[in-house]
């Protein structure tokens, strides 16, 4: 775990052992290069000068909020223009036998006459050819043995943006204990302050009312493209032991192309604002997102992988984004391609999800989970085994957008709900390969998974051990006229998991580990909301099932934690339940058995109403 490896890098470097620090730190951020908290540490394990610089130029170019980056990249580059005498301990340069090219000398060098200290990387001027051969042919090697390590550690990269955005909050907290408690430790920093995780929209679910269309319609990409674009066709179908059985009309995208092709394509099957208000309001009444924000671009950006391209199976049409097919675009099309071969073999349109849910979300969530798997897998599998050299470089180096369309200030259960069909479906797709290959993969479209918890605990799909079944409360007879559904389906485990750790209310969120813990023994739920346009009210009830008693405690507990905090602790004293009351808002959190119940309305006898229709939480 990453969180591990920096606990433990900060622990040594606390204990003065810089150099077990610098190797702990150099073999993560091959692994991980995009983490700036991982190059800061560095900044404080390594001894020269121009290294630590260099590593804090990093850490705050990867992340310009992390204050502790900016302060630290401040510290060195003053040092740096301050002239100091080194430390007894120090490492001493060799002198050069002379500078390597007397009409341009060392930078450093007071004139051209003088001789300059030898830099790490550069190789003495004087000497024999014999040597000058030698350190040749020491560069070479290292630069093979990099190559080789990079193309064993690489295929996971896409793997490891959700652990990095998972971790990285967890990795900020745990290392800032061990700095934290350092005493008078070497230069450490005094204090951390953790910079916000960065965020991606959802993909949200459209309801199309029409087979959809791409539009505008994109230029097919020149034959040099379209014959690479073949060839890794080839390979995938090998990788993925599927023949093609049909083309697919593929192209190389701009970035400026991307909203209209998206926003055409979000009109022709069937989106609407309208249903966006809806479905905004079903999600501010889960304390997921403020009532003020909009869906619109997270909604367009759910037509999309995040990583740089998007598939649409209604009209077999792959996008890769990018000005020039290198080792990016290929490696994105590799994944995309996964995709059209797939539905080539098991029709996406039959899988109930594509282009609209025809079950509940969380199944459709779980069934998005196994078809990203897949397409994630194979890209992963095509990277050590057909990407060369420059890919390597390329793919090593690349940080794949948060969003497709960027947002400015998307709510934090964005990020890990956009990332959920990749990540978890990617693990959920390898459980099943390492238990019988792509023959195991492919019999999954036969036994479509039956929601996120089977895609969490890939054991439990194989197992056979399904949802069970809540049934929705006759709330509509209940509440008269005037009040629309707006929602009666299954949160899953997943969704229960997010409304617990990523609420819109940052202050209102739970650590991971509680939410998870509290979240993992799920058996079935139901929620339903509805709304009044004529006073703009909602009514919220979720019912919740889970495997023993003494997870619906530990699940309450956790609730009412979440709900304490969400509603500024304004407490209301009531026959059952705990209760909270502020902003014209009354929610309550009930446990019964096995079942915990949470009702939201907008009154004190709005929720006796409620409450009458569970007689069993009274």
């Amino acid at each position: 775990m990453s969180s591990d490896e920096l606990r433990q890098a900060a622990e040594l470097l606390r204990a003065g052992r810089r150099g077990e620090a610098e190797k702990v730190l150099v073999a993560f951020l091959s692994r991980r290069p995009d983490s700036d908290l991982g190059w800061l540490l560095l900044s404080y394990a390594l001894v020269d000068p121009r290294q630590r610089l260099e590593c804090a130029q990093r850490a705050t170019k990867i992340n310009p909020a992390n204050e502790r980056a900016r302060k630290r990249l401040a510290e060195l580059t003053t040092a740096a223009s301050t002239p100091s005498q080194p430390s007894s301990s120090a490492v001493k340069p060799r002198a050069a036998s002379g500078p390597a090219n007397p009409s341009r000398p060392h930078p450093s060098a007071p004139s051209p006459s003088s001789p300059a200290p030898a830099r790490g990387r550069t190789p003495p001027a004087g000497g024999s050819s014999a040597s000058r051969r030698l350190w040749i042919l020491l560069v070479v090697l290292l630069f093979i043995a990099l190559a080789a390590g990079t193309a064993f550690l690489l295929p996971m990269v896409f793997k490891a943006r959700w652990e990095a955005a998972q971790a990285e909050a967890t990795s900020r907290a745990l290392v800032a204990l061990a700095v934290l408690t350092q005493g008078a430790a070497q230069d450490l920093p005094p204090t951390w302050t953790p910079s916000p995780t960065p965020t991606i929209a959802p993909s949200s679910t459209i309801t199309p009312t029409q087979t959809p269309t791409a539009s505008p319609t994109p230029v097919p990409p020149n034959p040099t493209v379209a014959a690479e674009m073949d060839l890794i066709q080839r390979q995938v179908s090998d990788l993925r032991g599927l023949p093609i059985r049909d083309e697919v009309s593929q192209y190389l995208i701009n970035k400026v192309s991307v909203r209209p092709l998206l926003e055409g394509a979000f009109v022709a099957s069937g989106g609407n604002r309208e249903a966006l208000e809806d479905e905004a309001r079903v999600l501010a009444a889960l304390g997921l997102i403020k009532p003020t924000y909009d869906l619109y671009t997270n909604a367009l950006n759910g037509l999309t992988d995040s990583l740089g391209g998007f598939y649409f199976p209604w009209s077999k049409e792959l996008f890769v984004i990018g000005t020039q097919f290198a080792g990016i675009e290929r490696w994105v099309f590799s994944h995309e391609f996964g995709h059209a071969l797939v539905d080539q073999h098991f029709r996406f349109s039959e899988l109930g999800v594509y282009p609209r849910c025809l079950s509940s979300q969380d199944q459709c969530k779980a069934i998005q989970g196994l078809v990203e798997g897949d397409a994630t897998l194979i890209m992963d599998q095509w990277f050590p085994q057909y990407a060369g050299p420059q890919d390597i470089i390329d793919i090593t180096y690349y940080i794949p957008p948060r969003q497709t369309l960027p947002e400015e200030f998307p709510p934090p259960y964005t990020l890990p709900e956009s990332l959920f069909p990749y990540v978890e479906g990617r693990r959920f797709v390898e459980y099943l390969f390492e238990h019988g290959n792509w023959a195991r993969v492919n019999q999954a479209y036969q036994n479509l998974p039956a929601s996120t918890e089977h895609i969490l605990h890939p054991e439990k799909y194989l197992s056979g051990e399904n949802p069970i079944e809540v049934q929705p409360a006759p709330i509509a007879e209940t509440l008269g006229e005037g009040w629309r559904p707006l929602a009666s389906d299954t949160l899953g485990e997943w969704t229960t998991y997010l409304l617990l750790g990523f609420n819109a209310d940052v202050a209102a969120s739970l650590d991971e580990e509680t939410a998870r813990a509290a979240s993992r023994c799920w058996g079935g739920d139901v929620h339903q909301v509805f709304f009044n346009d004529a006073s703009e009210e909602t009514v919220l009830a979720v019912r919740w099932v889970w495997d023993s008693n003494l997870d619906a405690k530990e699940f309450h507990a956790a609730l009412v934690a979440q709900l304490g905090e969400r509603f500024r602790g304004a407490t209301v004293e009531r026959a059952a339940g705990r209760c909270w009351e502020v902003n014209f808002q009354a929610s309550c959190a009930y446990e019964n058995g096995r079942e915990t119940l949470w009702l939201l309305a907008p009154s004190q006898e709005g929720l006796d109403l409620l409450l009458d229709l569970y007689p069993g939480f009274k």
